[in-house]
């Protein structure tokens, strides 16, 4: 391969690696959504589609993970407003119906503030994988308004650990991902994304926390969590068997041990 061919690959592997998969919208989910108050609102790249269920009642935010959307989060919808919550959820850009193509997390971060300042303070925040990177930044790095309770599931901790994962299943050879680090350095500035970690930034997070993860992840390790949950002085943490990574999105058992965090 000459030096122009590796380039275009390299850029090729650029726009894949920050191009999230879309998410399948399933027909449960689609009920879900159309029993919710639908709507769009502006942001940067375009509109984000946003929805919400219930009028009254604390608000609690669902943060879906990389390649996800919020209808993947409507397990929770029918739990929460059973519990007295109003129910918020958006797809992030460039994911589900939101407008974009490439996104990252310095792009979605500062949608959760716009979603905020339409939807009043959330009580407490679900995030799922790499939503709970993005919200762990967001508290840390953003300021956003603390809300009284976190619940994390499959959670994402080193942003760049994306990188090999990347590599195996594009199956690119190390010259090509030599290129994409170099552009993502020249596009980003050096160690800008290398440092967004959540073990580090959890230590910053001071508001009680309830962590899921399944020992069968196959998206996100296992590990990944046990280190967040090691490092957080606030979080408990509860390691299930036989959920995957999207299982406990799902989950009658896991909704009924989050309500029950979210009430005491």
């Amino acid at each position: 391969m000459n030096g122009l061919e590796s380039q275009d690959v390299v850029k090729k592997a650029y726009r894949a690696f920050f191009s999230p998969s879309k998410y399948e919208v399933k027909a449960a989910d689609e009920a879900i959504l159309a029993r919710g108050k639908n709507y769009r609102m502006p942001f940067d790249g375009g509109q984000l589609a946003v929805t919400t269920w219930g009028s009254s009642g604390p608000a609690v935010l669902l943060m879906h993970g990389w390649g996800g959307a919020r209808a993947q989060m409507t397990g929770f919808v029918e739990p929460l407003l059973a519990a007295g919550y109003r129910v918020v959820a958006y797809d992030q850009p460039a994911h589900g119906e939101s407008d974009g193509k490439l996104t990252n997390v310095l792009e979605i971060s500062p949608t959760m503030e716009w979603v905020m300042q339409r939807e009043g303070k959330f009580d407490a925040l679900i995030a799922h994988s790499f939503g709970t990177l993005i919200t762990s930044y967001s508290l840390v790095k953003r300021n956003f308004p603390a809300p009284s309770k976190l619940v994390y599931l499959g959670s994402f901790n080193r942003l760049l650990d994306s990188l090999p994962r990347f590599q195996v299943l594009a199956n690119l050879p190390d010259e090509i991902m030599n290129g994409l680090r170099k552009m993502i350095t020249e596009n980003f500035g050096k160690n800008v994304l290398d440092e967004i970690v959540n073990e580090n930034l959890v230590k910053q997070i001071h508001i009680p926390a309830l962590m899921f993860h399944d020992r069968a992840d196959s998206v996100t390790p296992v590990k990944d969590s046990r280190a967040i949950a090691n490092a957080w002085s606030e979080a408990q943490y509860v390691e299930t068997n036989g959920l995957g990574h999207r299982g406990a999105l799902q989950s009658e058992d896991v909704h009924k041990q989050i309500i029950q965090f979210l009430k005491t």
